[in-house]
């Protein structure tokens, strides 16, 4: 306050600012991580669904751009850690609080007919235009780390 031209922000030497600042940088990690590791599964009341687990609640933060980017489809994303989620309907996108925690066992039977065929030949594509001869798995979960790994469709 007495040096309004300083950035306090800009001050890594303060260990409470460089605490905010290893959050601040981790959260948005995460965020971005969400918005390339969302897998959205149809259902058959033609609502595409996605459950997450991330770290931080990030839902809030990845909203506008499920809605920029899926605005023509009705979706749901699902946070399992913190149970609740956002659910898109073609004009609204809301968050929604459930009463109760969502079971997810039995999920799958309530895919659309077609997902489970769409899901196999994404993982056959996948597993079709691997180059075994480059695969190099130290950087594959650089980028992919493994604790997403059960939510993607190519590595079930």
């Amino acid at each position: 306050m007495k040096n309004p031209e300083n950035n306090i922000l800009e001050n890594f030497a303060d260990s409470d600012v460089l605490k905010i600042s290893k959050i601040c940088k981790s959260v948005d990690r995460e965020r971005h991580r969400m918005t390339a590791f969302v897998r959205f599964e149809k259902m058959q009341d033609g609502v595409f669904f996605s459950k997450i687990d991330p770290d931080f609640n990030v839902l809030p933060l990845i909203r506008k751009h499920f809605k920029d980017r899926y605005q023509d489809q009705k979706w749901m994303i699902y946070d399992l850690r913190r149970n609740y989620g956002l659910l898109y309907d073609l004009d609204d996108c809301e968050f929604f609080y459930p009463d109760e925690k969502i079971d997810l066992n039995h999920y799958q039977q309530k895919f659309h007919d077609e997902e489970k065929s769409y899901q196999v030949l994404w993982q056959r594509y996948f597993t079709k235009t691997n180059i075994v001869e480059r695969k190099n798995m130290k950087l594959h979960i650089q980028h992919v780390p493994k604790r997403y790994w059960k939510y993607l469709t190519e590595k079930w």
